[in-house]
């Protein structure tokens, strides 16, 4: 009878590749159950509190959130036709006391200028710059396909 031999001469040898895999599935598993959202305090909240842990006092309504602002413009006879939203404005300078009554109240929406397409360029940009006049910092033109 042979005498099993406890004493192995080989090296045990450590497989890296398994390991690696590993980790690698973990990182792709954190990675995508990972929240990528703003934090609470940074959203407009009366109960939010902020880092410091103070509340916030909201004691003014908040401002009124418009997505965006649509300028249409079209031909009346000989003169421009201009509506805000739906809205129909007299002129330019009614226009841009609008627009700045909106940004006085904290909000930037962007403002699309939409010209039909009897409207001249010298209108447009009348109505652009009536807009950057008022304080709107993206004022933007409608494209038709």
């Amino acid at each position: 009878m042979k005498i099993p031999n406890t004493h192995n001469n080989d090296s045990m040898e450590l497989k890296m590749t398994p390991m690696i895999d590993v980790v690698f599935l973990l990182l792709v598993f954190f990675v995508w159950t990972s929240s990528f959202e703003l934090p609470e305090f940074d959203l407009p909240s009366s109960i939010a509190t902020p880092p410091g842990g103070t509340l916030q006092n909201n004691s003014t309504s908040p401002p009124e959130a418009f997505d965006e602002i649509v300028i249409r413009l079209f031909a009346r006879g000989a003169s421009l036709g201009i509506e805000l939203n739906g809205n129909e404005i007299q002129d330019t300078d009614q226009l841009s006391q609008h627009l700045a009554e909106i940004i006085a109240m904290g909000v930037q929406p962007p403002v699309i200028v939409d010209p039909d397409d009897d409207v001249t360029m010298d209108y447009a940009v009348a109505v652009y710059d009536a807009a950057r006049s008022a304080g709107v910092d993206r004022v933007l033109f409608a494209a038709s396909e």
